[in-house]
């Protein structure tokens, strides 16, 4: 693993516009090897603030695919001054998180939510991703990380991750305490992630540290 960034905190916000997201939720559905359903992979704030009904939730693991802290975020849980980290999937490892079923009715919406919600400055790259589940495997739209983003910081030393999350906060509070609401949503669902496990206890030490 990397101990400095990749990139340096960005300067400047990216905003897509309405056009953009559009476009770019248009080509993801279009390239969907399941039309006929469509299932959100929730890797972090999905989990316990998905912000629609799903018809069915299901427990799933991606094989191809791991949870990391690997772009900045400067506006939700981070700024200029204080960039905190964002978290994003990236290839290689697994990832235990929550299926959710998009129901027909209202789909339009809920798309056009989930997009202003994650697609705001493309940091990600909307994927279709194989999970496997208790009723079996399914295609689910996972957030891959954008590594040709401004943001992408890249994949850091824990330790590194831990000071930069220990100390970042935004329009929407600490990045902190987004890193423990993830570890208490995975405790909720038996969702295991030693990993980030790891990552919350270094930020705790950091916390304790600075106290």
């Amino acid at each position: 693993m990397l101990s400095e960034p990749v990139n340096p905190p960005p300067k400047s916000f990216v905003e897509w516009t309405d056009a953009e997201r559009v476009d770019n939720l248009r080509e993801t559905l279009a390239a969907s090897p399941d039309p006929g359903s469509l299932w959100v992979f929730g890797a972090g704030s999905l989990i316990w603030d998905p912000r629609f009904d799903a018809e069915e939730v299901r427990t799933a693991t991606l094989m191809d695919y791991r949870r990391a802290f690997t772009f900045w975020t400067i506006r939700a849980r981070g700024s200029f001054e204080r960039p905190g980290l964002g978290l994003a999937l990236e290839p290689g490892g697994s990832c235990a998180g929550l299926a959710f079923s998009v129901p027909t009715r209202g789909r339009d919406r809920i798309l056009d939510a989930l997009w202003r919600r994650e697609m705001g400055g493309g940091v990600y790259v909307p994927t279709w991703v194989k999970a496997s589940t208790d009723a079996g495997p399914i295609w689910a739209l996972g957030f891959v990380a954008n590594c040709d983003h401004q943001n992408y910081a890249g994949e850091l030393s824990p330790p590194v991750a831990a000071q930069i999350i220990a100390s970042a906060h935004g329009t929407r509070g600490t990045c902190h305490e987004y890193l423990s609401l993830l570890v208490e949503a995975l405790a909720r669902y038996g969702l295991e992630d030693a990993d980030t496990l790891a990552l919350h206890a270094a930020v705790q030490r950091e916390l304790g540290s600075s106290a």
